[in-house]
């Protein structure tokens, strides 16, 4: 049996630590699977396979430091790779695809095959030190990687467009979901007994939630507007609604590993997000029969929804146009059960099985 190493930072609570989960009992029926982690955070049910760490590192570790280690990560990489006979690598996440790349200059020449689930050049816009150094390694490295896949359209335009990445080199792997799991998830039930909008993503800048709050604040309803996710702007939101006196109406409930059992059970879905590689929890919540209010973000949200086909699209960063899309959806009751009527079928076409298979023919061709 072929022997390949899953290698991503930790398998805490994001995106492509989800699917990293969601596809790992299918790949480990086909491959002796070796799970590579830099932290030990597990927030998903996996099943049984051999994991290493190639460290433990903490997130909040020092920009500088963290470029400083790469070649020392490689190596380290490199040489576990080699001990454990590994024929091909499937990397997720830009620091874990750094250290693949760069073993690959040092001389490691397995298979290797990376993820890009991000739109670099939005996610990297900043002028700051950061921004530069990923820019580089993505410009640099990115081209030695045997395959790319990017997980939408939009982000292989931007490999494409902005950092030397020929076409012929990239195939896009969609996000996969379980949908049997999410049905099965989604009937337990939930201690609030009011009717609410749901949001659900990291409290952070890029997901926006503060835009959503204020536009939620201008609405006459009595529906709630609860938001799962923790994050750094726990603090910074809380006091917004505080100001807004929103407190009892806007709930920060955290993170949850069943995100779907509200999923199923919102009036609607409604994400502020400013950018995204392409949104794990937008085909979750189609999966759950939602309506979904959205931004028009790079990339993915125009590629999921069509032009207003299966969701509602508004400005990014716009909140006005947020304001609008969710009053719009709460009083054309029409609409919003056309969308929940059209959900679930949109989201078949992400489920494990067909997505696996398309991962399987990348791995294994």
């Amino acid at each position: 049996m072929q022997k390949l190493a899953i290698f991503i930072y930790s398998l805490g609570s994001g995106g492509a630590e989800r699917v990293v989960a969601t596809l790992l009992p299918i790949l480990n029926m086909k491959f002796e699977v070796h799970l590579i982690l830099m932290n030990d955070k597990i927030s998903y049910k996996i099943p049984e396979c051999k994991i290493h760490f190639l460290e433990k590192s903490y997130p909040n570790e020092n920009s500088l430091m963290k470029f400083l280690k790469l070649p020392f990560l490689a190596l380290r990489y490199k040489k576990l790779c080699k001990e454990l006979n590994i024929n091909t690598q499937f990397v997720f996440l830009n620091r874990p695809n750094y250290i693949a790349l760069l073993s690959r200059v040092f001389g490691l020449k397995t298979k290797l095959v990376i993820n890009e689930c991000t739109t670099p050049s939005v996610m990297y816009a900043k002028k700051n030190f950061t921004s530069f150094i990923n820019k580089a390694l993505i410009y640099f490295l990115y081209p030695k990687a045997d395959l790319i896949l990017p997980n939408s359209k939009g982000n292989l335009e931007d490999l494409v467009q902005n950092f030397n990445i020929k076409k012929e080199k990239c195939n896009i792997l969609y996000n996969a979901i379980d949908i049997e799991n999410i049905e099965k998830q989604s009937l337990e039930p939930i201690e609030l007994k009011d009717k609410f909008i749901l949001s659900v993503g990291r409290l952070d800048k890029g997901k926006n939630h503060a835009l959503l709050i204020r536009a939620y604040a201008r609405l006459k309803t009595d529906l709630k507007l609860v938001i799962l996710g923790e994050g750094v702007l726990k603090d910074e939101l809380e006091r917004l609604i505080f100001q807004l006196n929103l407190k009892g109406k806007v709930l920060l409930l955290g993170f949850d590993n069943n995100p779907y059992k509200y999923m199923s059970k919102c009036e609607f879905f409604a994400f502020a997000s400013v950018f995204e590689g392409f949104s794990n929890v937008l085909i979750e919540s189609l999966a759950c029969s939602c309506a979904v209010v959205c931004t028009d973000h790079q990339s993915g949200a125009r590629e999921l929804f069509g032009d207003n086909e299966f969701g509602l699209l508004v400005e990014v960063d716009n909140e006005e146009s947020m304001y609008k899309g969710l009053k719009l959806m709460l009083e054309d009751t029409n609409l919003k059960n056309t969308y929940k009527n059209k959900a679930k079928q949109r989201a078949s076409e992400f489920d494990k099985i067909k997505i696996a298979r398309d991962a399987l023919k990348y791995l294994l061709g």
